[in-house]
């Protein structure tokens, strides 16, 4: 037998599915807590403080609600995925998944594929767009909205959003750069006394952080609770089973809670984590296969060269959603969002979520 002979035996019985030549072409091609019934999700919680905010953590997939992960260690050669233009990537078809956990499981398969890691001196650049759903309500005593409550009993709500950029060396113990100097903006509002909740945000608005923030090694300085800690919690990288089964039991043990609630927070955890290929990748392959395991994720929506999946949890009269979209050809999570939407309706639309981030990740030379 031949080359060609051995070439034509590879090739599939059927014709591929649309699905597939996507999937081909893509490879070719390369929390507020809320007031009353709404369940809490800490906005910056991470591993070590699972009950409460730390504001200067990043959330850029290694932080997550209660239960974060802990990554980051340079995988050379397994950074970000490679320009898809360049030659020498094979097209890979695969039949079109027909549950969640069948689409997790693909993914899996294909986070070790070509990449591409940042050269001495470069660094790599994690865009973040923060959106968050601020809700407003009249205080008893004087009338005054202000900005509390949840998407049930607000009578006002707005949306703000912001991106910054975060700069990680090839050497993660050398200096990152965060730059936050974009300040928070207004897209949406809700409700007839949207503009005076929005006053009421504007005066609450301060923090100590730097708005161009030097981390050497990325660590946070004059942190005394954790003075090892990193953004990327690559302290704790031995901890984390790479056996899925035992890393989501790992993970629910974290979050302090159970059932669903804890599924969840792990659902939230992964989705965040896998937005950058920080994590090495035996480490990520593990991460997907650990959200194949989760019952109730489903397919949400499927486009070309995405793939949209939901978690929704039911109760007391709330559902809780957590979606995340997934790129197929990188095996990166790009967007994640989560929304707590009342039985009894809101000035809010359903579809906008309570927070929403969208991730990017590209090399450059240099850092502000």
């Amino acid at each position: 037998m031949d080359v060609l002979d051995e070439v034509r035996g590879l090739a599939p019985a059927e014709q591929p599915y649309d699905r597939q030549l996507a999937v081909a072409r893509s490879l070719l091609a390369r929390e507020i807590e809320a007031a009353g019934a709404r369940p809490s999700t800490p906005r910056r919680a991470t591993i070590r403080e699972a009950s409460g905010r730390a504001r200067w953590r990043w959330v850029g997939g290694v932080t997550a609600a209660a239960a974060v992960v802990a990554t980051g260690i340079v995988v050379a050669g397994n950074l970000i995925p490679v320009d898809p233009t360049g030659p020498g990537v094979p097209p890979v078809l695969v039949p079109p998944a027909a549950t969640a956990a069948e689409l997790l499981e693909q993914t899996a398969d294909r986070v070790g594929g070509v990449g591409a890691a940042p050269a001495a001196g470069q660094y790599l650049r994690i865009d973040e767009t923060d959106a968050f759903t601020e809700y407003a309500i009249e205080d008893a005593a004087t009338g005054e909205l202000v900005t509390m409550g949840n998407r049930g009993n607000a009578i006002a709500a707005f949306v703000t959003q912001r991106t910054t950029h975060l700069y990680v060396p090839a050497d993660r113990d050398d200096e990152w750069v965060w730059d936050q100097r974009e300040p928070w903006s207004v897209t949406r509002s809700f409700g007839e006394r949207a503009d005076e909740a929005i006053t009421t945000w504007k005066t609450q608005q301060h923090t100590d952080t730097p708005p161009l923030w030097r981390l050497p090694g990325g660590r946070a300085p004059h942190s005394s609770e954790a003075p090892d800690a990193t953004l990327d919690e690559r302290e704790l990288f031995d901890e984390m089973p790479r056996d899925p089964a035992a890393l989501l039991s790992w993970l629910r043990a974290r979050t302090g809670a159970s059932g669903a609630e804890a599924d969840r927070q792990v659902v939230w955890t992964l989705g965040n984590s896998l937005t950058t290929n920080l994590a090495p990748a035996v480490l990520r392959t593990a991460m997907f296969r650990a959200l194949a395991l989760v019952d109730g994720i489903r397919i949400h929506h499927r486009g070309d060269q995405t793939s949209t999946l939901a978690f929704p949890v039911p109760g007391d009269g709330w559902t809780r959603t957590t979606t995340f979209t997934i790129d197929d050809a990188k095996a990166l999570v790009t967007a994640v969002s989560d929304s707590s939407v009342p039985a009894g309706g809101s000035i809010v639309p359903a579809d906008l979520p309570d927070e929403q981030r969208t991730v990017s990740v590209t090399i450059v030379d240099r850092a502000p």
